[in-house]
């Protein structure tokens, strides 16, 4: 009898054991779970670091290489510096050496946001975040960073009617002229940083509250809620900027034709007669680069 009470308790007492061992795995695969969501968010954190120092250097990269440009072309109409000579060859090789640093940079930036897309999706495989959204958008900032003046003496005749349908003229532009223009594009990557530094992208709270209103953070919503914020100030340093871009563009596409821009203070009053809609027609653009400049602003202020 005392046998058959001992193997019967044992028996009653297989359930119990089961249940605490099914609480021990479940408590065991709680922790690692917690460990590993731990994990993931220190990776996320150091990424996400990582990545705003990316855009920064890739902005003042970018910065540093249109400002050689300016230089070069400000140091050859000047007539300082001969377009042979050893100081234009060392800044263009400055604008090459730039611009090879800031293609790796882009191309460092995009390998980073695979890497965050993969931490934050718990993907092992990254070319499942190789979407051809992100192939196309990879390429086009590799093309547009990546054009430039190259070393070199290159031009080309540039035949331009002139305003009054008579005068035409066709000098010997360098080809430096059309490869410098599109540097200016460059000027994107001030929107990727303000994105990556606004509070509203780098607050949890923020996010959090965007997501459960669906709210997509993008730098169209920055600027949205920056000129909420200080409308004076954004339309301040965006009018700023544009009159500054589009009056040296101006002068150096119409310098060649009209020495009349090579005064950068003439491409400047364009450019003010043209964004306030005025238009005396005492200095006109003459070359089809210089009318799309004008084109471009007289559209940017209706907008």
């Amino acid at each position: 009898m005392l046998n058959v009470k001992v193997k019967t308790s044992r028996y009653l007492d297989l359930p119990q054991r089961h249940l605490n061992s099914s609480k021990r795995s479940q408590s065991l695969h709680m922790k690692r779970t917690m460990y590993h969501s731990a994990d993931r968010m220190v990776e996320r954190k150091l990424i996400f670091q990582k990545r705003q120092y990316l855009a920064d250097f890739a902005l003042g990269t970018a910065v540093a290489s249109i400002l050689v440009m300016v230089l070069y072309f400000e140091l050859a109409m000047a007539g300082i510096t001969d377009k042979n000579s050893g100081y234009s060859l060392a800044l263009k090789v400055m604008i090459s050496l730039s611009t090879l640093i800031l293609v790796g940079l882009i191309i460092a930036y995009h390998t980073v946001e695979v890497q965050l897309f993969s931490v934050d999706n718990c993907v092992e495989d990254w070319r499942i975040a190789m979407s051809w959204r992100r192939l196309s958008q990879l390429a086009l900032e590799i093309v547009v960073c990546a054009i430039h003046p190259i070393p070199g003496d290159f031009s080309f005749p540039w035949l331009t009617i002139h305003y009054n349908g008579i005068t035409v003229t066709e000098p010997q532009v360098p080809i430096d002229v059309l490869l410098s223009l599109p540097m200016f594009l460059r000027l994107y990557l001030i929107g990727r940083v303000m994105l990556l530094h606004s509070r509203l992208f780098t607050d949890a709270s923020s996010r959090s509250i965007g997501a459960l209103n669906r709210i997509n953070f993008n730098t169209r919503f920055v600027l949205k809620t920056l000129m909420t914020i200080s409308p004076g100030t954004v339309l301040l340093v965006l009018m700023l900027s544009l009159w500054v871009i589009a009056s040296w563009t101006l002068r150096l596409c119409e310098s060649y034709h009209d020495d009349r821009h090579k005064n950068i203070l003439n491409s400047i009053w364009m450019i003010a007669i043209t964004f306030l809609s005025i238009g005396y027609g005492d200095i006109v653009p003459n070359t089809y680069c210089g009318r799309g400049i004008a084109i471009i602003v007289g559209v940017m202020v209706s907008l």
